[in-house]
């Protein structure tokens, strides 16, 4: 072969044609499949095209406005278009599949769009997402037209809750959309409200909130809080309003006490009117009497004192032959609530004594609840006064006999010593006789015994006897309306009856003449002016005499026969005195003369009374004291030590805020102690408060100065000043000359000289008095002048232990360079002299001065001792 350049050839190429699909393809064809799909899902999602027709257009917007059901979105607006007629709009929407079962011929529609009012804010999800068709599924066949609702349907609330329904007489200011509160928190909303199905009142739909339902029980109360209420009665006027909007849209309150058990759906309760006659706690009824006079507004049900209740409504039973009250009681007073307790009907009582009750005559009678023992109980019977005392265990009943009814009835008040003990309950004639039946309180049923008489006692009333004329006149409420009373005497049984006297007189003229006497022993330093059968008196009634006399070691003993029906008047509180001649008082405020009468005069006399307190007897022996002046201030002796005794004398006075508690009886020196002791005796009702270790007495005397004048009631006599104390029981105690009306806290001050210090001089803190010094006097080695303060107890913690205390007396004159400065304290520092203090404003403050500490009394101010502002509190 010839490999040479000319003879070189081509290299045949074998070619293979390629018959598969180029890859170009695939990009088409999944673009194809992927648009299939497409428009299979478009079909598959399109769901039912349906047409809503609208009055207008506003807030529709194809392609955003959304259908939904119950917040779900189920459907698309896909275009709006106005009807051919012109007067509606329609739009065309797309139902999704998966809600195409809720088109029913019966399905509503309505727009929903954020609505703004002083109730609240609704349709808060459309001011975010923007107004949206709200479909509400309904019965019927299948359609897919429909015409849309203006508003949002009447019965269909908004969202889940409980629902129930309310009746009321009339709708008042509630509105669709008023809200319902609870503790006046918002847990509902009025949807709906319609006619009953006689017309005669009218349903009120609510919804209570899914979190709040179980608030609601078979047991709550609702009542209206619409507008502003108002109550006038005595105690004022009272105004009630829940809030602004409840004012303007009606509300709803409820409340749910005493455990109510869960209720069903479409529960019907009823609406009050306002929240007094809610009757909100445990419902229970109560029988009232005929003519109770209580208030079906609100009539309070009281426990001592305390409201607990209220009356909610008064109606009559199914057999209309009682009347019944419905009430509710505080839930925390459940236990009172038994078939021991008692309703007391509580009346107003109009009397010269008083008046009870008298807001019943505005407001009607109130009921008080009485508790007692029992089972549980929700049914009561109301009861009044009469009623209650004859359903008491223990009282006394027993009938009185009488010619005439001397104006007495029902009611009447049985007295014992002025006290009321019973009544009357009824009045009747008996015979030729009229019968009273009374009853007495059990507390007072011992009282009443067998030798008891008992008689008018009313108007004014005279006996005329040897010993004068005796006018009694009975308080003012008495000539008025009678009452009846009675005395205690005899055995302790209580008779079934009792003649009933006309007065006082009668009663003790009627009772049968006890045989025999009753021998009393008395005992006197001398014998008085009496004689064998002189008499022995009893508020100037003559119940026995003088039997004899004889002289024995300590005295004379004198023997007393008391008629036995008098024996029950002598008691372990009666005390004797001479009442022979003419007794005379002399005094500041005059002189009074007091005679006996003429039989006592002449043959003189004894009289007796009960006194408390007085010393009456020695062993078997009663004391004769020589008057009755004598015997009613014959008290506690004491003793008191004083430094002199110039201005006390016997009979000076002692006294408490002006009142006479006591007399100086004697006044002895004690040589051995230079000292005067002054006895006195603290009269009877005041001896056992004022004899106590710590009581302070002292003298007191006028002061008259140039600043002014004390204790001018004292220029004639000067008098003995107590104050009580607390500690143990004493009858020694130190007579002093001065005394702080308020004692607080005593400091000790010492300085060179007197100065113009003296007793009485203030002691000032920023001008003000504080205290005064009590005394000035030498030391003990006579280096200084030892002044003893006291400051008053409300200013006791102003005085620290780095106080410090300086004289303000006189005028203070500083000569310099510049010139001469003049300071003066006021007019009365000038004349009286003063001592001031101040403290200093370190922190923390100083601990307070103790009783007695000790200070320096400096002769003037240091400058920033008057600049200290330091406060200190009080506790």
């Amino acid at each position: 072969m010839n490999n040479g350049p000319n003879n070189q050839q081509p290299t045949p190429v074998n070619i293979k044609r390629d018959r598969g699909i180029s890859p170009l393809w695939i990009l088409p064809v999944l673009a194809l499949v992927l648009a299939g799909w497409l428009v299979f899902k478009a079909v598959n999602e399109a769901g039912e095209r349906i047409k809503i027709h609208f009055n207008d257009a506003a807030g529709l917007v194809a392609g955003r406005t959304t259908i939904r059901y119950q917040g779900l979105e189920v459907g698309i607006v896909r275009d709006v278009n106005l009807s051919g007629d012109l007067k509606s709009i329609y739009v065309e929407a797309d139902i999704y599949p998966e809600a195409v079962q809720t088109l029913r011929s019966g399905t509503r529609f309505w727009l929903v769009k954020p609505k703004a009012s002083i109730t609240g804010i609704s349709g808060l999800d459309a001011l975010v997402s923007g107004n949206y068709i709200a479909l509400q599924p309904g019965e019927g066949k299948f359609a897919n037209e429909f015409d849309a609702l203006d508003n949002q349907p009447a019965d269909t609330p908004v969202g889940e809750g409980l629902k129930i329904q309310l009746r009321a007489p009339h709708l008042g200011s509630i509105n669709i959309g008023s809200q319902v509160l609870y503790k006046k928190i918002p847990v509902g909303e009025v949807y709906n409200h319609s006619l009953s199905q006689n017309n005669k009142q009218v349903i009120i739909d609510v919804l209570i909130k899914p979190q709040y339902a179980n608030l609601v029980t078979n047991k709550s109360r609702f009542w209206n809080v619409s507008g502003m209420s108002a109550n006038i009665g005595f105690n004022g006027v009272d105004v009630q309003f829940e809030s602004l909007s409840a004012m303007i849209s009606g509300a709803i309150a409820f409340d749910s006490p005493d455990k109510g058990l869960p209720i069903e759906p479409d529960h019907l309760f009823r609406l009050y009117p306002d929240l007094n006659t809610a009757g909100r706690g445990i419902a229970i009824t109560i029988d009232l009497p005929e003519n109770s006079n209580i208030s079906t507004s609100g009539a309070p049900i009281v426990y001592r004192g305390l409201q607990i209740g209220q009356i909610s409504d008064i109606r009559l039973d199914k057999e209309r032959g009682t009347i019944v009250a419905h009430a509710a009681i505080e839930p925390m007073m459940s236990d009172l609530l038994t078939t021991g307790s008692k309703m007391l009907l509580e009346e107003a009582e109009l009397s010269l004594n008083g008046v009870k009750n008298i807001g019943n005559l505005l407001r009607g009678n109130f009921l008080t609840l009485i508790p007692g023992n029992g089972e549980t109980s929700r049914q009561f019977v109301a009861i009044n006064q009469d009623e209650l005392q004859e359903q008491q265990p223990g009282v006394a009943s027993f009938a009185l006999y009488a010619d005439d009814s001397y104006g007495i009835k029902r009611g009447t008040k049985l007295k014992h010593r002025g006290l009321e003990v019973g009544r009357v309950k009824s009045v009747r004639l008996d015979g030729s006789k009229v019968r009273f039946n009374v009853i007495v309180q059990p507390q007072y049923t011992k009282l009443v015994r067998s030798g008891s008489r008992f008689y008018i006692d009313g108007g004014i009333q005279a006996n005329l006897s040897s010993q004068g004329l005796d006018v009694s006149v009975p308080p003012a409420d008495q000539l008025i309306s009678q009452s009846i009373s009675f005395t205690s005497g005899g055995s302790s049984k209580v008779l079934s009856q009792y003649p009933l006297y006309k007065s006082r007189q009668l009663a003790t003229l009627a009772a049968e003449k006890a045989k025999g006497f009753a021998a009393i022993s008395l005992y006197a330093d001398e014998l008085p002016p009496i004689s064998e059968g002189s008499p022995v008196l009893y508020r100037n009634m003559e119940v026995g005499e003088v039997a004899s006399y004889e002289l024995t070691r300590d005295g004379v003993t004198i023997k007393l026969k008391i008629d036995n029906k008098y024996r029950h008047l002598i008691s372990a509180n009666t005390v004797f005195w001479n009442r022979s001649g003419v007794e005379v008082e002399a005094g500041l405020d005059g002189v009074h003369v007091k005679a006996d009468p003429i039989s006592t005069l002449i043959k003189g006399g004894i009289a007796f009374d009960e006194l408390e307190g007085v010393t009456n007897r020695n062993g078997n022996r009663y004391k004769l004291y020589k008057s009755y002046k004598e015997a009613k201030d014959y008290g506690l002796l004491v003793t008191m030590i004083a430094a002199d005794a110039k201005t006390i004398k016997v009979n000076t006075d002692i006294r408490y805020q002006g009142v006479n508690v006591g007399k100086v009886v004697e006044t002895e020196p004690d040589f051995n102690t230079g000292k005067v002791i002054v006895k006195a005796r603290l009269f009877p009702k005041y001896a056992e408060l004022l004899a106590k270790v710590d009581s302070q007495f002292w003298i007191v005397s006028p002061k008259i100065s140039i600043t002014g004048a004390k204790n001018l009631d004292t220029l004639l006599s000067s008098y003995i000043a107590v104050t009580p104390g607390k500690g143990h029981y004493s009858q020694s105690f130190t007579l002093g000359n001065a005394q702080l009306q308020n004692k607080g806290l005593s400091v000790i001050l010492e300085t060179k000289k007197r100065n113009s210090i003296s007793e009485g001089t203030p002691l000032l803190y920023r001008d003000i008095q504080v205290g005064e010094v009590v005394k000035v006097s030498l030391g003990e080695l006579a280096d200084r002048v030892i002044i003893e303060a006291q400051v008053e107890q409300d200013f006791s913690h102003l005085v620290r232990t780095d106080s410090v205390f300086w004289n303000v007396s006189g005028i203070d004159v500083t000569i310099g360079l510049t010139g001469a400065t003049l300071q003066s304290g006021t007019v009365d520092s000038l004349i009286r002299g003063g001592i001031a203090f101040a403290t200093p404003e370190s922190q923390p403050l100083s601990p307070i001065a103790k009783s007695d500490s000790h200070f320096l009394l400096h002769d003037t101010a240091k400058p920033e001792w008057k600049t200290w502002r330091t406060a200190i509190p009080k506790h």
